[in-house]
């Protein structure tokens, strides 16, 4: 049973809005996204979703900063996950930061990991 104090804190939160990005350039030279074979867009359910669970990630190395206030990292999967999530340098954030921030964009995946929609934050893991 919610109260009305649960109810007046429900009607003051904002609707969300992707934020919106601006390009600096290409991390294409710097990754290998694109063609490693990840599974992002792939699975039933996760659409544009990639596994952005810390524990699943060596060699971390962050790069910048969303507008948002999270982490943009440069990162290799540990080799367990490489054939599931990618081989090569990877682009991406950190499911543990985005989480307190835009908690609609993070999911669990079926394997327990955490997976970000990475749709909802205004980035685009695909190169072109």
């Amino acid at each position: 049973m919610k109260h009305r104090h649960d109810r007046s804190l429900d009607s003051r939160k904002k609707a969300y809005t992707p934020p919106t990005l601006r390009t600096f350039g290409s991390v294409r030279s710097l990754t290998h996204s694109a063609s490693s074979g990840s599974n992002e867009n792939s699975m039933t359910g996760f659409a544009f979703m990639a596994a952005s669970d810390r524990r699943l990630k060596d060699d971390i190395v962050e790069i910048g900063v969303h507008p948002a206030g999270f982490g943009l990292y440069l990162f290799n999967y540990k080799p367990a996950y490489r054939d599931q999530w990618g081989h090569g340098t990877q682009f991406g954030v950190m499911a543990d930061e985005v989480e307190p921030i835009t908690p609609e964009a993070v999911s669990v995946h079926p394997d327990g990991y955490k997976v970000v929609n990475y749709a909802m934050l205004g980035i685009s893991r695909r190169m072109r």
